[in-house]
């Protein structure tokens, strides 16, 4: 027997810093030959006799060696962990034999050795795993230190153990300690403490390498981790480790956050491997009784996570404590309420996939589902977002749950309504799963066009009826479809039930009267839930809809996969969604987000129309591809058609291959050939358009054929599709974004004698009744001045001609030149002395061509200014040859501003003073048209003559300065919604062009704020906002007219004042300092707004201030509002407005309190009183405050209560004293109406006379009084 050693002494021992050892050896201070001979000589006692490590020498050496571990090498390391390892194996097959030959004089001996050896791999393993963490720390990993792991280690210490890892020696221990635990180590110690305190040394070794952060992540080995759970489960089963197992389980979940899933996973091992599921209930009992508060935040996430992996890996243990653990879902930690709702989650999922399918694992599965849905009234959005991604999981098992379904679909149509962004996102991809996994695909394929469904619906029915089955059936089918509107617990077997004796009737070749109606009442049913479901989705899709425009990436993303899976599936309404979606391709590409929802959004396009189907031929592909383009123009807005270009020609520019050239020919051949309707023909030449943005070559190789057909026989019938022809035209002048004023490199001038300009000519000139003719005469001119070398003697010419069939009422001579529309033609018209459609047209060309003239100015002056930088980059290099030349191209160069100044005088004096310009000639005529509008009454005249005076006056300052009273009293006067509207924007086009001239009389645009036309209005804001945003004028009191926007009837325009002030507030302070107008605006005067719209736009206004000083500030400024105010409304206005701040420091605080004396006489009003109380309370809400902080609330809340106390007894007061005033006023009365009747019965006994007299005087005393 080693009487000198103790296994409990020597493990208390180990705790403490320094371990005691008797004849201790100077291990780090011995050479390198004295530490390679102990070695050799413990090696080889061992060797011999594996108890010969019970000598007391022996076991000092080895001691001496484990406790300088810091300071040994890596190779004496291996050696020491060698000699360990392999005495113990050898111990442990003498042992072994010993138990199988009963030989129990051994046994002491026997149980001293493995105790010794035990105790020292316990010691290396400790110090082997401090060594790992340490480690693993100076290499920037995160892992968990001992208090001995913490302490701090020598130079010599880092060096000796650069190169040693222990990770390759762990599998081989702990194998080797799983092969000490299998023996029958029970008839060796007798007592049962030996036993628990030899077992501990194995635990304790497990527990500790599970510690380390490394050995639980998915790139360990995982046969280690399957070692140690190996380990610790003999334990529990063999050698009454359960207690200890269990405390130590909760202590890691408490401490070790990363040992959450390798708990779980070791009691997974334990139930199944070792059949014991008492530790595993034991554990969950314990963590049922625990309480968390919100303030814990590693406790509840650690324990969550066990709980959400041991219901993954056993969830029949877990579902027989679920009645305990269900309590945690009222626990004030969201942590673990989120945790216990992913648990139910789990035992749904193991339930639902059980093959038997017993009624009361449905009853089970029908009571979980409910407390899943009561947790989408949860307080907390974490928890409301995880039932969301629970019921996500749920969806895509084997069984479909249909009732269920749609239950859940209203509850997560009500979620896209929440005000977290993240259960919003949850929800979105919660209903695009449940279009994805719809069990309605059994019997007609998985689409869902309401149509088609309610065809069915529709024949089921008349099937029923046609049938005419007997009474008792017909109350059958009615029990069955009333059962299909009530949720029951077992609603999910009897579905279940019901769609396989569907499946069986619909397979069975003849049926009974019976069978026959059930079958059509399952298939009637089966319709119905279909309907319901689908009407479900349209419901939902307006609010995705607005939910496309959410400033967070996540909410949008999962939008666009949410309408192209349903538009995958056929549901009508997704298109909404579908079209919305083009307006994301202007996301802001400045970072990471806006590239992923514009690539997002290319992928779902691409997808749904281009990307061909790799299981037709490339001849149906090319067509369909084809018809998808198309039909994405058919009804589409001005916008949409806009965004849609900007998406295809991105398309084309990133990936010019995905719209192969087949299907370009093909969309040629559909613009050119004859039996095509007019949609399909336009839609071809819109698409090419959009395509020819990224690739002009499309248009450049095809000129003739847009000239035939786009100008030519289907041009003049389609004005349309001739527009769209001009506009493709347009494409040849080339595809760069061009910096204004100037050519792009690749810009075609094309001479005057071009057929392009002749056709365009024709077209201009063509006689028609119809208003497309403006749009297509716009688009003409630009494609005049964008390709010709001389535009404006061309547009010159057409003017004239124009003006000559209009004052002279004569068709020029080549009047075949193009074929016309007999129906179009106009008929001449007695009353006028000219045609006022006629009139109409001249004038709009005069104006367009004006406006035109001014950009062709800009390109000359570019052009030549380009030309002159060219030639001085020549003469330079000629200078550097010929230095004289330089000196005389100083003195006779002309410079830049010559050109600016020449082309300022054309713009300003000759094109509309000039005598001999010809737009000169016109300028009279579209004034007095406008001026004398009662005169020249015509619709059509009036909306052009005043369109073409706004272009003339954003010509010439001059013009523009003579004429701007005109435009703003038929600004104010005018009836017509359009005129207002263009003359709306052609002043902000002016304010561009003339800001002098426009700020003094800003006020007309601001005015139109308040117009009673939407389109007017909404294009005011956007003016205002363009201008105000871009610095073209200063902001000067208006603001607040702009701020009413922000609660209009109109949600464009609504939405249009909350981004434009949005905006404005990252410019400068610009909202903090126009907060005081705005509040005047609102809040007093003439056009205030009701008190309900000032809140919510004072709500959203004070969101912007949040800098401290602009707090403080804010506070004094509205606190000196309050004196000389008499106006209730006012005193509310202002209370709420400061009860919008943040008050977060003391002297926001104190801005308030200094101000009481001007708003403590006003405390007797309720709201105001109620509005400084919530300002109170949210300043003793703000965290971390300083004890200053705190006593100055509590004096001003003091203070409040003292005022309001004396606002109420004065107000008390006054309202006595006016009762007594009103009774002593009543009691005055009485009194003189009695004197009265007393002096009228004395007269009556006197004489006529004197009754005479009294009564006068009676009345005059009266009067006097």
């Amino acid at each position: 027997m080693a009487d000198f050693f103790d296994l409990s002494e020597e493990i208390v021992k180990l705790q403490d810093t320094i371990y005691p050892i008797s004849n201790e050896l100077p291990i780090s201070n011995l050479a390198a030959t004295e530490i390679e001979r102990l070695l050799n000589d413990i090696v080889d006692k061992i060797s011999v006799y594996s108890y010969a490590i019970a000598n007391v020498e022996l076991f000092s050496v080895l001691c001496s060696f484990i406790k300088n571990f810091d300071s040994l090498k890596p190779a004496t390391l291996n050696r020491v962990l060698d000699i360990i390892l392999s005495g113990l194996k050898s111990e442990c097959a003498n042992t072994s034999d010993s138990l199988d030959a009963d030989d129990e004089s051994t046994y002491s001996k026997h149980r001293v050795a493995l105790e010794i050896y035990g105790f020292f791999l316990y010691w290396f393993i400790i110090n082997a795993e401090d060594k790992a963490v340490s480690k693993n720390d100076a290499n920037g990993g995160s892992g968990v230190r001992t208090k001995r792991a913490r302490q701090p280690k020598s130079k010599t210490t880092s060096n000796n153990h650069e190169d040693w890892d222990w990770s390759t020696q762990r599998e081989e221990v702990l194998a080797l300690m799983t092969k000490v635990l299998e023996l029958r180590i029970k008839k060796i110690w007798t007592s049962t403490h030996e036993i628990e305190t030899f077992v501990s040394l194995f635990t304790k070794s497990a527990y500790r390498m599970l510690e380390n952060v490394t050995m639980t992540k998915p790139s360990s080995i995982k046969s280690i981790k399957s070692l140690v759970y190996t380990i610790l489960s003999i334990c529990v089963k063999e050698h009454n480790h359960a207690f200890g197992a269990q405390t130590t389980i909760i202590q890691n979940l408490q401490y070790y956050e990363h040992l959450s899933e390798p708990m779980a996973e070791f009691l997974q091992v334990l139930i199944q491997q070792y059949g014991h599921t008492q530790l595993a209930e034991n554990t969950l009992g314990e963590i049922s009784d625990k309480e968390f508060n919100s303030q814990d935040t590693t406790g509840p996430k650690s324990f969550s996570k066990f709980l959400i992996k041991l219901s993954a890996l056993a969830p029949k243990v877990v579902i027989k404590q679920i009645g305990l653990l269900r309590k945690h879902l009222d626990s004030d930690s969201y942590t673990m309420r989120c945790g216990l709702i992913e648990v139910i989650g789990n035992l749904i999922n193991d339930l639902a996939q059980q093959e038997d399918n017993a009624p009361n694992n449905m009853h089970q599965v029908g009571g979980f589902f409910d407390i899943l849905d009561e947790r989408f009234l949860d307080v907390n959005s974490y928890c409301r977002s995880k039932v969301l991604q629970v019921y996500f999981k749920i969806w895509d098992l084997r069984v479909k749950f249909p009732k269920r379904r749609q239950k859940v679909a209203n509850l997560a149509i009500r979620c896209l309504e929440d005000k977290a962004s993240l259960v919003r996102k949850n929800a979105i991809k919660l209903l695009t799963k449940l279009i994805s996994t719809h069990p309605y695909g059994i019997m007609h394929g998985g689409e869902l066009s309401i149509k088609e469904w309610e065809k069915r619906l529709n024949k089921a029915e008349e099937d029923l009826k046609a049938i005419q089955p007997p009474q008792e059936l017909v109350e059958f089918g009615a029990e069955a479809l009333t059962e299909n509107d009530n949720e029951d617990t077992n609603s999910e077997v009897e579905t279940l039930g019901e769609d396989i004796e569907m499946m069986e009737a619909t397979a069975t070749p003849q049926l009974s009267s019976s069978d026959e109606i059930m079958k059509l009442h399952l298939i009637k049913r089966f319709n119905a839930d279909a309907v319901r479901f689908i009407h479900q989705i349209h419901t939902a899709i307006p609010t995705l809809c607005q939910l496309l425009a959410s400033t967070t990436k996540s909410e949008v993303i999962e939008g666009i996969e949410f309408f192209e899976t349903a538009q995958l599936y056929k549901i009508e309404k997704a298109g909404e969604g579908i079209k919305k979606m083009l307006h994301l391709i202007w996301t802001k590409d400045n970072n990471d987000e806006g590239k992923s929802i514009r690539k997002r959004l290319i992928e779902s396009y691409r997808k749904l129309y281009i990307d061909p189907d790799t299981s037709i031929s490339e001849k149906e592909n090319v067509n369909i591809v084809t018809k998808n383009l198309i039909s994405l123009t058919y009804n589409a807005t001005l916008a949409e058609l806009t965004s849609l270009e900007q998406l295809l020609s991105t398309i084309m520019e990133e990936e010019e291959a995905v719209i192969s050239d087949n299907v370009i020919n093909r969309l040629w051949s559909i613009y050119s050939t004859g039996e095509i309707s007019k949609e399909q023909r336009r839609g071809a030449i819109i698409v090419l358009n959009m395509l020819a943005k990224a690739k002009m070559e499309i248009v450049q190789e095809k000129i003739d054929l847009l000239l035939k057909v786009g100008l030519g026989q289907f041009g003049k019938t389609d004005l349309v599709l001739a527009k769209y022809t001009c506009i493709a035209l347009q494409r040849l002048s080339g595809n760069k974004t061009k910096v204004k004023g100037a050519l792009s490199d690749n810009s075609i001038r094309l001479p005057m004698s071009h057929q392009i300009f002749q056709r365009l000519k024709q077209i201009i000139e063509f006689q028609t009744t119809s208003q497309e003719w403006f749009r297509v005469t716009e688009q003409a001119i630009n494609a005049i001045y964008l390709l010709g070398e001389h535009p404006d003697i061309l547009c010159g010419d057409i003017i004239k001609r124009k003006a000559t069939l209009v004052f002279d009422l004569k068709i020029p001579d080549n009047e075949n030149y193009m074929e016309i529309d007999e129906e179009s033609l106009l008929t001449s018209q007695e009353p006028f002395l000219a045609n006022p459609l006629h009139l109409s047209q001249l004038i709009f060309i005069v104006g367009h061509v004006a406006i035109k003239q001014i950009v062709h100015l800009e390109v000359i002056e570019a052009e030549w200014k380009r030309r002159k930088a060219e030639a001085e980059s020549k003469d330079k290099e000629k200078s550097a040859k010929n230095p004289g030349d330089d000196e005389l191209e100083q003195v006779v160069g002309t410079t830049e501003d010559e050109y600016g100044e020449a082309i300022a005088q054309i713009r300003e004096q000759e094109l509309l003073f000039d005598p001999n310009s010809l737009l000169a000639v016109f300028g009279p005529l579209i004034i007095s048209i406008c001026a004398y509008n009662k005169t020249y009454n015509h619709h059509n005249l009036q909306i052009a003559a005043t369109l073409a005076l706004a272009k003339l006056m954003c010509v010439s300052s001059g013009f523009c300065e003579d004429n701007l009273q005109l435009l703003f009293t038929i600004l104010e006067r005018s009836n017509e919604p359009t005129i207002r509207s263009n003359i709306i924007i052609a002043l902000g086009d002016m304010t561009v062009c003339f800001n002098n001239i426009i700020n003094e009389n800003i006020n007309y645009i601001y005015n139109r704020l308040s117009d009673p036309d939407n389109l007017v209005k909404k294009n005011t804001l956007m003016v205002l906002t363009h201008l105000i945003l871009n610095g073209m004028i200063k902001v000067k009191g208006q603001l607040g007219e702009m701020a009413k926007c922000l609660e209009d009837s109109e949600q464009r325009i609504s939405d249009l004042a909350k981004l434009f002030f949005t905006e404005l507030a990252s410019k400068d302070n610009a909202v903090y300092n126009n907060l005081p107008d705005i509040i005047s605006n609102l809040s007093s005067g003439e056009n205030t707004v009701n008190e309900e719209s000032f809140k919510k736009i004072m709500k959203f206004l004070f969101d912007f201030i949040e800098k401290e000083k602009q707090t403080e500030n804010v506070v004094e400024k509205l606190c000196q509002r309050f004196k000389n105010l008499d106006d209730r409304r006012q005193w509310r206005d202002i209370a709420y407005c400061l009860s919008l701040l943040p008050y977060k420091t003391e002297k926001s605080f104190k801005k308030l309190t200094e101000g009481l004396a001007h708003y403590q006489d006003k405390l007797n009003e309720n709201d105001v009183y109620k509005y400084f109380t919530e300002i109170i309370g949210k300043a003793k809400a703000v965290k971390g405050q300083r004890p200053e902080m705190k006593q100055i609330i509590e004096e001003f809340e003091v203070k409040i209560e003292d005022h309001r106390k004396r606002s109420q007894e004065q107000e008390e007061t006054m309202q006595k004293a006016a009762e007594a005033a009103q009774k002593t006023k009543k009691s005055s009365k009485s009194t003189r109406s009695s004197r009265s009747s007393g002096s009228s019965r004395s007269t009556r006994s006197t004489g006529s006379t004197k009754s005479t007299r009294s009564s006068s005087g009676s009345s005059t005393s009266t009067l006097d009084h």
